[in-house]
């Protein structure tokens, strides 16, 4: 009676995809795929039609398509809701689904598309209070607003055969054709890493491991050297490029991403707690072999065990990697490159922009995030609740209490404390230092010509450029462009103000950075 005169709103919050096939296909004991669940592959995808039927009145799509279960773990027979893998090919009618799931930001042709659902800490398979649904949602919305590519996702309800069967997500796959359309050139030149799960071991789903084994080789190198880090970035030991050099790794891309896994306290990726720390699980790892978008880059994938303990630290070590190229990771790669003090300082750097000045990991920034998504899915949970709130328990779980319940946790206790606990975990690490970053008056933004900004820090000297050159050179020394700031700094132009505090003691701060836009007076 609660929820009884939402139930037509809330089938109309957000869009819907209509499954339609052969019963047999899906539950006949011998050979259909949800009644086998655990079997995958070509031999185990079915014929469907596939409909987008949108509620703000723009016009959707219907093709014709192959089904698969999709998933690893939620593969048990104790699971009644099970995720899809639809793949278009010629056989079926088209070849590829040309469709904007994903806006004017995202791709628009698919080879196949993850109807992917919540397993982890769900009502529907673990019988869990804490099913917020947007876990695993929330770590890949905040890697595309750290400024990386990402999977994008959305939520819709599911039918099947007419029968509705709950709240689901789109979940891109940072496979060859995702390299092609957000990197450009041919898919065939791009290597794509992930763990295959059962003997969690890293294999080339496309293109091959070579590259991928020159990384690994490189880093297990001890001492891990300043030279070896800038070769694994294309460059040359003075930082320019040298084309001879294949771009191995994406710096800024693989600590952003650790960024996100550290936030979230994910147990399980890129190595996994559940498998003794030993073993990596629940990521992507993607690079253009022309090296056009330069070395390899990662992807969050699959994080629904985050967002749980607020003291939780997954800065390691770990040793997942340490004895095989077969267990390798991206936070095998960085403990190794964290032995170097520039790395260290990049860190720091990535860290400052993410966690201060309105960043994407600051508590206003990751409400906003998480109210998106809220908002977006707070009508449609009720269905959800309908559809599943009572599959492991007689009483079901409902939207009013235990989902706005784990909702408001984390938008309050979690969100309050979890930036600040995060910086501390890097500082105990040495990957942010202790001397305090200088602040702005104003942020960036706007400006009208004339105006000046002040810079300050507590204590130590301030370096400034206005170039967008750093203050501090490779090295250590100040760079022969920063200035020593002494009176506010006059703005004439479109700036990036840069600025570093040196301590008496040599040691750097993290880079405050901030971009300037003159106001046009006309």
């Amino acid at each position: 009676p609660t929820y009884s005169g939402e139930l037509m709103q809330a089938l109309k919050s957000i869009p819907s995809f209509v499954l339609v096939t052969d019963l047999r296909n899906l539950f006949d004991p011998a050979t259909g795929i949800y009644s086998n669940a655990g079997n995958d592959g070509r031999a185990w995808e079915r014929p469907a039609s596939i409909e987008l039927i949108r509620n703000d009145g723009i016009e959707g799509f219907q093709a014709n398509c192959g089904v698969r279960i999709r998933g690893g773990f939620s593969r048990s027979g104790d699971n009644p809701k099970h995720a899809f893998r639809l793949f278009f090919r010629a056989e079926y009618g088209v070849g590829k689904l040309r469709y904007p799931l994903f806006g004017n930001d995202g791709a628009d042709v698919f080879d196949a598309i993850d109807l992917r659902t919540f397993q982890n800490y769900s009502w529907s398979f673990q019988g869990d209070s804490r099913g917020v649904f947007f876990r695993d949602q929330f770590s890949r919305d905040a890697q595309l607003d750290l400024g990386h590519q990402a999977e994008r996702g959305n939520y819709y309800h599911l039918f099947i055969n007419g029968q509705y069967w709950g709240i689901f997500n789109t979940c891109e796959r940072p496979e060859a054709s995702y390299g092609e359309t957000y990197y450009g050139g041919n898919k065939d030149d791009f290597d794509v890493i992930k763990v295959e799960a059962g003997p969690y071991e890293i294999n080339a789903t496309d293109g091959n491991l070579e590259a991928w084994s020159s990384l690994y080789t490189a880093l297990r190198a001890t001492p891990v050297t300043d030279t070896t880090y800038l070769r694994l970035q294309g460059l040359n030991p003075d930082g320019t490029v040298n084309p001879t050099y294949p771009p191995l790794i994406d710096v800024d891309n693989l600590i952003d991403y650790m960024l996100v896994i550290f936030f979230g306290g994910n147990l399980d990726a890129p190595i996994s707690w559940f498998l003794g720390e030993s073993s990596p699980n629940n990521f992507y790892g993607l690079r253009d072999r022309t090296g056009r978008s330069g070395g390899f880059k990662f992807f969050a994938h699959d994080a629904e065990h985050t967002l749980l303990d607020v003291t939780q630290n997954r800065t390691g070590p770990f040793p997942a990697g340490s004895s095989s190229i077969t267990k390798s990771n991206p936070q095998y790669f960085f403990q190794r490159l964290a032995t170097l003090p520039e790395f260290r300082l990049r860190i720091a750097d990535r860290a400052h922009r993410a966690f201060f000045n309105g960043g994407p990991l600051t508590p206003e920034a990751n409400r906003a995030r998480v109210a998106r998504r809220t908002n977006e899915i707070f009508s449609a949970v009720v269905l959800e609740s309908a559809r599943w709130g009572d599959s492991k328990r007689s009483t079901p779980f409902t939207r009013n209490n235990e989902w706005r319940t784990e909702v408001n946790r984390i938008m309050g206790s979690y969100f309050n404390q979890r930036s600040s606990t995060v910086l501390g975990q890097l500082r105990s690490k040495g990957w942010y230092p202790t001397v305090v970053a200088p602040t702005f008056s104003q942020h960036g933004g706007p400006f009208d010509r004339g105006s000046t900004i002040t810079i300050t820090a507590p204590a130590g000297a301030i370096y400034y450029t206005t170039d967008g050159s750093d203050p501090r050179l490779s090295g250590g020394e100040p760079a022969a462009t920063a200035r020593v700031y002494s009176t506010p700094v006059a703005l004439l132009e479109n700036t990036r103000l840069q600025a570093r505090v040196r301590s008496d003691a040599g040691v750097w701060s993290a880079l405050n950075s901030a971009d300037f836009e003159l106001n046009q007076n006309w």
